[in-house]
């Protein structure tokens, strides 16, 4: 009988490595590079399944990777994994692709994408010599920026600080490329990762690796905020004393590593001259200018020119942009893509962060007002509205949107976009954490007032809204509380644009544009803003909540990738479905539906009188769907037409939650004109059908029987254990009722429907068929104590009845003495238990027809 795969790697390539020379400190099992994408799933993400390469083979203890390595079971061929091993070697930067069944070696060289067949692993020297004749600058030792000999800091292993996370694999390669650069006589290079992604980790490991083989000596840290100069500073606390901040025009000479924000280097110095100049040119072997693309060369134009002997890094948050040519221009001016155009040495977007599941996904709620289109002053004036000039200005005729709060004060659309705003933090979470970009100070002093007015009292926080607009000392608690997870005040933080970059708040759910974004960059620095995902509040997505149009700037970079359309190539495919109420369940007739594709209109038409509609004369594509229905927020979905779900959609509208939605307070009248929910798919949105497909899986790993699942239900012990591995997979009641829309089952019933196919029955139910039973059973206990048992069992479910406690809890207390009283009229702890166990039996006992 062959082994099976893990039989394979402990049995035969384990020992195969060994007698290769791969001790333990060189080969990383299971090593998990993508944590798997969280998807939606209504209010709620499932993650993926994460993947892992079962070995990867390094060059030094948590050192450079060298190769990738995929095992399958003896009964393959050894070259089965070399097709995934491949991927891997790719994803990871590793040079050399292995597969074995325990037996035989196929290893491609991922550089010349020559392939040959081994009886034995390559030893760790082979490898690495192999690796370093690639390159000159992948020698064993290197040419330090002084004129020294020193070990390759390429080779370096990664900073070990005890309880350190380890970097991840596209944090590995920024380092690993940055250093490339650095080695192969370049003089300046560009890093651009997405927010949340950890930029300035990869600096402190970059530099830990240059100071640590002596390659550098110092190094200087430029910021341009005080706050992301501090953040530095403790990022890079495995350097000890080794650091030191540029402050009050006083330069930290005797330390290694300098951190400073540009202001103050370019600052006059006490002793004549600017700050900076109190260094020798030639102090600095390198320099780091964190959020390079903000500031603009002009502004560290000069200290750079003055440190021109060191390497330059910098580091964006954004791709190329017609506001970032000039950042593009100087840091990656040695680094041409085939068309001549600079490009970073590594990026890593927004969107592949979501596709491996380690940014947070997100959805998109746009609104619009009746004023959005442009405000007629003459009209407006003539309707009795009070316009104040200012004395030597003299007014347009028509003001658009991108000109309010900037040109003209409309205090009205602010108060109903904050009404608005309200009403949707009632609905998801008033006390989840929120970012408003507003357009000034004032703006955001008048959308704080408003919040604070509107949720402060609802919530009984006097800080529920906090306005931060600078780096005054007042601001920086606000903001340092605001950041903390575990903070409850503020919850709202109102800004301009001092939040757009480099704040750390991981636990931010909402992010609102209050504010009209024209620039690409500036609107993914603020996107960035929720991108973080936070375990300590368990935020695994936030919302844009759009109120200026700013979200039509998302782009590729942003989105996750497009689901891989199957099914044939030409041909004509349709979309069908139902439209109802999110919250009645109601069928909603007459609604409008309209299909585009890559903005063309390709059909429309509207539900029946069953809420029913039907689309069909459609290629095989991802085509956007647009539902509308009077009264109900606009859906915007994402559907790929060549997969069963499009012929099954269930589309819920719901309606706006808006508050009042026509306020006239100082003669403009402003409305709520639509509401859309753009579900902008790409594949983060996880089907119904999916994740029931995959619950079942789940389940049958544990359970084999629908009569094995009753017996696990029916005792305590054992359901929560099952309840508890299946949580670990995301197989939760809360997550079964809400795909198969059912609240008023246990999650005995839910399981069963899904694995086994089950009829779903109600808690009501199966309280009433289990009366009969327990009266047996039980018959000297008095009626109404065994009814208002089942009530909670009816309103719970199972779990509420589970353990004694529930008689700490009315009417038991009052009517029969609560826990003490219940237990002396069953005569002890133990008889009451069984009384317990025998219950849940009886309610789980009977197939029961609804």
């Amino acid at each position: 009988m062959a082994l099976s795969e893990r039989e394979t790697r402990t049995q035969l390539i384990d020992p195969m490595l060994a007698a290769s020379g791969w001790d333990e400190s060189l080969v990383e099992e299971e090593y998990q590079y993508r944590p798997g994408r969280l998807r939606l799933l209504g209010e709620q993400t499932v993650r993926d399944e994460p993947q892992f390469v079962d070995y990867v083979l390094r060059a030094e203890p948590r050192g450079a990777i060298l190769a990738a390595l995929e095992a399958k079971d003896e009964s393959h061929a050894p070259g089965a994994g070399l097709q995934q091993a491949l991927a891997y070697a790719v994803d990871v930067d590793a040079p050399f692709a292995l597969a074995s069944n325990g037996h035989e070696i196929v290893e491609q060289d991922v550089r010349t994408g020559a392939v040959r067949r081994l009886n034995a692993f390559p030893t760790p020297e082979e490898l690495l010599e192999r690796w370093q004749n690639v390159a000159p600058s992948r020698g064993a030792t290197v040419t330090s920026r002084s004129g020294e000999t020193v070990p390759n800091p390429l080779l370096q292993p990664a900073f070990a600080f005890p309880g350190a996370r380890p970097m991840r694999y596209y944090q590995e390669r920024a380092v690993s490329a940055s250093i490339e650069e650095m080695l192969n006589g370049r003089h300046r290079a560009l890093l651009s990762l997405a927010t949340g992604t950890g930029k300035t980790f990869i600096a402190f490991n970059l530099v830990h690796k240059l100071l640590t083989t002596g390659y550098v000596k110092r190094v200087l840290f430029i910021a341009d905020r005080v706050s992301l100069r501090d953040q530095a500073y403790n990022e890079f606390g495995g350097l000890g004393d080794r650091r030191g901040v540029v402050v009050n025009g006083q330069v930290p000479l005797q330390r290694d590593v300098h951190f400073a924000i540009y202001q103050s280097l370019y600052a006059d110095s006490a002793a004549g001259g600017r700050v900076y100049e109190q260094y020798p040119r030639d102090f600095f072997d390198l320099v780091v200018i964190d959020e390079c693309h903000r500031s603009g060369y002009g502004d560290w134009g000069a200290i750079l020119d003055y440190f021109s002997g060191a390497f330059h890094l910098g580091m964006t948050a954004t791709p190329k942009q017609d506001d970032s040519i000039d950042t593009y221009a100087f840091f990656a001016s040695e680094n041409l893509d085939a068309d001549g155009q600079p490009r970073p040495v590594y990026e890593y977007s927004l969107g592949r962060g979501i596709d491996d599941g380690f940014l947070a996904t997100y959805k998109v709620l746009r609104v619009n007002t009746t004023v959005d289109d442009g405000l007629v002053i003459k009209d407006e004036v003539e309707k009795g509205a009070e316009l104040l000039v200012p004395e030597g200005t003299t007014p347009r005729d028509v003001y658009d949107m991108k000109e309010f709060e900037r040109e003209i004060i409309v205090p009205d659309r602010t108060r109903v976009l904050c009404e608005h705003l309200a009403g949707v933090l009632r609905k998801y979470g008033a006390l989840d954490k929120t970012m408003v970009f507003c357009v000034t100070m004032e703006h955001a002093e008048l959308v704080r007032s408003e919040l604070q007015r509107l949720l402060g009292s609802e919530t009984g926080k006097n800080l529920y809204a906090a306005r931060i607009v600078s780096e005054e000392r007042d601001a920086m608690p606000l903001l340092e509380q605001f950041q903390l997870a575990s903070s409850t005040e503020p919850v709202v933080v109102t800004t301009v644009d001092l939040l757009t970059t480099g704040v750390n708040a991981p636990s931010v759910r909402n992010i609102v544009f209050m504010k009209p974004v024209g620039s690409v960059t500036t609107f993914k620095q603020i996107i960035g803003r929720g991108s973080r995902l936070d375990e300590l509040t368990g935020k695994t997505f936030f919302r844009v909540i759009d109120y200026t149009n700013a979200t039509r700037l998302f782009d590729d970079w942003d989105l996750p990738s497009l689901p891989s359309v199957q099914g044939p190539l030409a041909g004509e495919t349709s979309v069908a479905g139902t439209v109802r109420d999110d919250e009645t369940a109601e069928l909603i007739a007459g609604a409008s539906i309209s299909v585009r594709l890559g903005g063309r209109l390709l059909a429309e038409t509207s539900t029946d009188d069953d809420g029913a509609f039907s689309v069909g004369s459609l290629p095989p594509a991802v085509v956007d769907v647009f539902i509308t229905a009077s009264g109900y927020t606009r859906r915007h979905l994402r559907v790929d037409t060549t997969t069963g779900e499009a012929t099954q959609m269930v589309v819920a509208l719901r309606r706006p939650s808006q508050g009042e939605r026509r306020l006239k307070i100082s003669g403009i009248e402003v409305s709520i004109a639509e509401e859309i929910e753009v579900d902008l798919g790409n594949g983060h949105i996880l089907k119904p059908s999916e994740y029931l497909a995959r619950a079942r899986e789940v389940i049958l790993e544990r359970v084999q029987t629908l009569e094995e699942l009753r017996s696990i239900w029916q005792a305590a012990k054992t359901r929560g254990e099952l309840e508890e591995y299946l949580a670990l997979h995301q197989v939760t009641p809360e997550l079964l009722s809400l795909v198969l829309a059912r609240t008023d089952v246990d999650g005995f019933d839910l399981l069963a429907a899904v694995a086994f196919g089950a009829s779903l029955v109600g808690l009501g139910t199966r309280a009433t068929a289990a009366v009969t039973r327990i009266d047996a059973e039980y018959p000297t206990i008095d009626g109404a104590f065994i009814t208002a048992l089942l009530d909670k069992f009816r309103l719970g479910g199972v779990g509420e009845i589970a353990t004694s406690e529930i008689f700490g809890l009315s009417p038991f207390v009052t009517d029969w003495g609560g826990v003490l009283g219940v237990t002396e009229m069953f005569g002890g702890p133990a008889a009451v238990g069984g009384f317990l166990r025998a219950v849940q039996v009886a309610l789980f006992e009977l197939e029961i027809d609804e």
